[in-house]
């Protein structure tokens, strides 16, 4: 008999959360080329140092590929080949238009986790003398834009080939050299972070006036220019290179593409000068002949007899001081019968490229990048060529085994690496952006100070208006936590739609004794710890826990759903997700100011899940929720929470709470002193495990002991204590201030002590004890002002707060749609007061609309 549909989802959904769970206790001793964000084995030693600028890296051969970007990954090569490139080349089309752009921060965003530096090939879409400044600066701009967000280092290879047919840009030396200059103006103006390169085409052949591929219309013998050894012809004889050198100022490195497409048929005989002189055809997917490299570099192979014998790197890099990238690849043919076998071509090419012998004779070698590509050769008859390294094991394990002996060569990374730890760290902004700390201090001790202002004004009107009071002490449901949880949800809706205004103002700066973060957690346990004992009442304690596993069950494969859903919406082209898919450093958080502007990712591995079979750490990085919206990372510490109800419950049932407070306070304690990695998620750097169960499980025990411990500070002494501690609080932390205001020097107090307080106390996010103090003050003091003014509270404010309140996971959930939704508001002016409290009106009614209809609360926890 088949089971029904929805036991087996919820059958499926345990089985994954305890697989997920499992996975998280094995992290700690999963290798490091398998942990989440880690890097191939083979990667360079770490004493390596990292590049200040891409115009002075260190001396050595700096390694890497030019992927085809629609169906490959920085790390899926990395993965693969066991190899962490120091250089990626990605073309791109030129001026930059909304595609080119986003796949320009693409390629930024994937190298930084690996820490290799970015070639850009520029390719131009228009005619050259169309190329205007305004262009150059966008570029510019854009990539020192991108080199601050991403720490990552441009290399700017502008048109090459330009002595070709071959392409649109070929063979035109005024209006290349113009076009080369104006760009390196710009560049070397706006983006100090960025190199430019001249990279022109091998000169055999050259002027190539029967290249296979040329432009139409495109000949050589049109440019007068060209004409350098002034016989009144283009041919065999010219320069190849000089007239299309837009000058040393303009130019950082210099290289130049030496690809082995096969073998040129020698002559009978060798030219005057004794080297040999070539037929002109050529054979593809052969083992290169021996020394073709060298005498490539020399100038010497396959040129025509008469042509210029132009060793390019001593003449343009080594006597001008320059470092030379050489851009290169073997071709096999897996459709030539008479094809050598590929690992042949490639190891016979690769060896000749990496000779230690030609490293010393060129040390002005810098970089290598390889072409990872299959497409059509008109060289080959046209057939689909093979001309990479990374995609087969044995030519993966040639390229290893070259490296490994090849002498000087750096490997991955060369720029600083963030590690998806710091990644997710960057999200816990610390004090509010802008303030100095002690500012953010005075604000919070005018908070406490109000709010027991609030405190002593509810005694009073608990006396002279009654009938304000809460009427519903004895109901199962307490309206006041519903209130006071609609209040955070909304609070926590608004903090994420980053715009000012009214909402922003009340949500993040009214009330600075607390985060929503802290009253999320705190409420989320008493309302556990207040329902799950009513089912075990009714349903028996083992029936009651296996409900509550079947809820966080839920809410986890809720979460992969959200994770996932958001990552499938940036893919959209006309969807910019980048503000939940990274996180931008408000430089508020524990890394300092000087860390603002630092972009984050928080999708690592991300594109690693479309690979088919992906990779293990890639599904084991979305099972554990390492990956994630920064908006909705604490859903996992929920999820984790939620979990551990059954057994807390239990413990109070056992009159054990003593007990429970105990390992809870000495968990906390732990943790602080050693900060344990428990899980390896997300949320496990912004909201560590150990440390914020401390906030639930108090939570838990007060929603299991609500009604006597609201009997017991209803009586007269709980009165005078409620009283008594909130008071002292609030006059010690006022008279903190006050000594610092008024600089009295209070005796007891040590000089510089209030400068101190919030980093050594009171720091968000983190929980230090002034958190945990300001946390029990807040909800004290929450609970006697809802009580004693519940009425007008709740006329004024109940309609709103109580339903978003009673589904505030619902309200969770959904909100980080509405997220990415305003930050796709074209022309959104963040910083605008009237914007922000239209957008925060409408959004907040539009969530409120949803809950009231219930719209999919049979499918989103609520």
């Amino acid at each position: 008999m088949i089971a029904p549909l929805h036991r087996v989802h919820r059958g499926l959904g345990l089985l994954v959360l305890a697989a997920t769970l499992g996975l998280g206790l094995l992290a700690g001793s999963m290798p490091a080329q398998a942990a989440a964000g880690g890097l191939p084995a083979t990667t360079a030693a770490p004493e390596q140092p990292a590049a200040a600028h891409p115009t002075a890296l260190p001396d050595g051969r700096y390694v890497g590929p030019e992927l085809d970007w629609s169906s490959d990954s920085a790390r899926a090569y990395a993965d693969r080949t066991g190899v962490t490139p120091s250089v990626f080349s990605r073309p791109l089309p030129y001026p930059l238009d909304d595609a080119a752009e986003r796949d320009l921060r693409d390629l930024a965003r994937q190298l930084a986790s690996l820490g290799s530096v970015a070639m850009v090939t520029l390719e131009p879409s228009k005619p050259l003398e169309e190329l205007t400044d305004d262009d150059a600066a966008y570029l510019a701009d854009t990539l020192d834009t991108l080199g601050g967000e991403f720490r990552t280092a441009f290399f700017v290879r502008f048109a090459p080939e330009m002595n070709g047919t071959w392409f649109g840009w070929g063979q035109q030396p005024d209006e290349y050299t113009r076009a080369f200059r104006t760009v390196a103006d710009a560049v070397h103006a706006r983006a100090p972070g960025a190199a430019m390169v001249w990279s022109p085409s091998y000169a055999a052949g050259y002027p190539f006036t029967e290249a296979y591929g040329a432009v139409e219309g495109r000949r050589a013998g049109a440019v007068t220019a060209l004409d350098t050894n002034g016989n009144g012809l283009i041919d065999t004889g010219d320069d190849p290179y000089e007239p299309y050198y837009p000058g040393d100022d303009a130019v950082d490195w210099v290289g130049l593409s030496m690809y082995h497409y096969g073998s040129y048929e020698q002559g009978a005989t060798k030219g005057r000068d004794g080297t040999r002189e070539y037929s002109g055809a050529i054979s593809t997917s052969v083992v290169p002949e021996p020394d073709k490299f060298a005498d490539q570099l020399a100038g010497i192979y396959g040129a025509a007899p008469g042509a210029p014998r132009i060793d390019f790197a001593k003449q343009y890099a080594a006597a001008k001081g320059k470092r030379f990238l050489v851009q290169t690849a073997a071709l096999h043919d897996p459709e030539d019968a008479d094809s050598a076998a590929e690992t042949d071509i490639k190891r016979a090419w690769l060896d000749q490229v990496f000779d230690p012998a030609t490293a010393a004779q060129y040390p002005e070698i810098g970089m290598v990048a390889w072409l990872e590509a299959e497409r059509p050769e008109p060289e080959a008859q046209g057939h689909t060529v093979d001309w990479g390294l990374g995609a087969e094991d044995a030519t993966q394990a040639v390229l290893r085994e070259t490296l490994d002996a090849a002498p000087d060569v750096r490997l991955g990374p060369v720029t600083p690496v963030v590690a998806q730890e710091d990644a997710n760290e960057s999200t816990r902004q610390v004090w509010q952006a802008g303030t100095p700390v002690s500012a953010v201090m005075g604000y919070l001790v005018a908070c406490v100070v109000g709010l027991f202002a609030l405190v002593l004004l509810a005694r009073f009107a608990k006396r002279v208006v009654p009938q304000w009071r809460y009427p519903d002490e004895q109901a199962s449901r307490d309206g006041r936590i519903d209130l006071l949880r609609g209040w955070i949800i909304t609070s926590v809706v608004v903090t994420h739609i980053e715009i000012a205004g009214p909402w922003s103002f009340i949500s993040r700066d009214l009330i600075g004794t607390i985060t929503g973060a802290e009253l999320f957690v705190l409420l989320s346990g008493v309302v556990l710890g207040m329902v799950h004992p009513i089912a075990v009442r009714r349903l028996g304690a083992v029936e009651a826990a296996k409900g509550t596993t079947r809820r966080a069950a839920k809410l986890y494969v809720t979460s992969l759903a959200v994770v996932l859903t958001v990552y499938l919406l940036s893919l959209v082209p006309f969807i910019d997700a980048s503000e939940l898919t990274t996180f931008t450093d408000r430089g508020t958080g524990g890394s300092g100011p000087g860390a603002a502007g630092r972009v984050y990712d928080l999708y690592p591995n991300v594109q690693r899940l479309l690979d088919y079979p992906p990779p293990g750490y890639a599904v084991r990085d979305l099972l554990l929720l390492a990956m994630g919206p920064w908006a909705f990372n604490i859903m996992g510490l929920y999820v984790v929470l939620t979990l551990t109800v059954p057994l807390l419950v239990l413990m109070l049932r056992k009159k054990l709470w003593w007990l429970l407070l105990a390992i809870s306070w000495t968990l906390y304690l732990v943790d602080s002193v050693f900060s344990l990695r428990v899980l390896d998620s997300q949320f496990q750097d912004v909201f560590p495990l150990l440390t914020w169960q401390v906030i639930f499980v108090h939570g838990v025990v007060l929603g299991y002991y609500r009604r006597p411990i609201i009997d017991a500070l209803s009586a007269p002494r709980g009165k005078i204590l409620i009283g008594a501690a909130t008071g002292a609080y609030a006059l010690v932390l006022g008279g903190l201030w006050l000594n610092h205001a008024l600089g009295s020097g209070l005796p007891l107090i040590p000089a510089g002590y209030y400068e101190t307080l919030y980093e050594s106390a009171y720091v968000r996010v983190i929980l230090q004890p002034g958190r945990l103090l300001n946390l029990a003050f807040f909800i004290v003091a929450a609970h006697v002002i809802l009580t004693s003014f519940w009425r007008p509270i709740n006329k004024l404010t109940g309609w709103l707060y109580i339903p978003l309140g009673r589904a505030s996971l619902y309200v969770f959930i959904v909100h980080v749609y509405f997220v990415l939704a305003v930050a796709n508001i074209p022309g959104l002016d963040r910083t605008s007061a009237w914007q922000g409290l239209v957008i925060h009106t409408v959004v907040t009614l539009i969530i409120w609309v949803m809950v009231r209809r219930r719209f999919l609360f049979s499918v989103i926890p609520n």
